[in-house]
């Protein structure tokens, strides 16, 4: 079973994505919170916001790591981080529907639009990495049949 060797391409491309977010969210989590998503760090939950931007962040940093790592030695393992990372993203969507949070006011950000391009290229790259693994195995059991 070959995986395609794009598989790692995106992983690492993602994960050098994720370097620069983690970088965002930690190092920077004060200007990037105020002048980049526009939240309001002054009010009374903007120390906790912060927190939270801070440990989504350093998140990030592990999701890179892992990316790149898995991209640089095993194109299995970053086909399954490819698979998992949008899994995760819906769980957090249904548990924002669950205790009925929308992204209104300060939860519209700008890393919206990015969001989406990252999960869409997760998508995309998974699906068509599965179909190539799932069209080889199927070749492989019919070529084993016609023998």
């Amino acid at each position: 079973m070959a995986i395609p060797r794009y598989i790692s391409f995106v992983a690492f491309a993602l994960g050098t994505y994720d370097i620069v977010r983690g970088v965002a969210h930690t190092i920077f989590a004060g200007y990037a919170a105020t002048h980049l998503a526009g939240v309001d760090l002054k009010g009374p939950a903007g120390r906790d916001l912060l927190v939270l931007m801070v440990a989504f962040g350093a998140s990030n940093l592990v999701t890179a790591c892992a990316l790149i790592y898995l991209a640089l030695t095993d194109r299995a393992g970053s086909l399954v981080l490819l698979i998992l990372i949008p899994i995760a993203y819906l769980a957090a969507h249904i548990g924002l529907q669950m205790h009925e949070i929308g992204l209104t006011g300060q939860g519209v950000f700008p890393g919206q639009f990015n969001m989406t391009v990252y999960l869409t290229i997760c998508v995309v790259a998974a699906t068509s990495g599965l179909l190539s693994v799932w069209r080889q195995m199927r070749s492989a059991v019919h070529f084993g049949r016609s023998r």
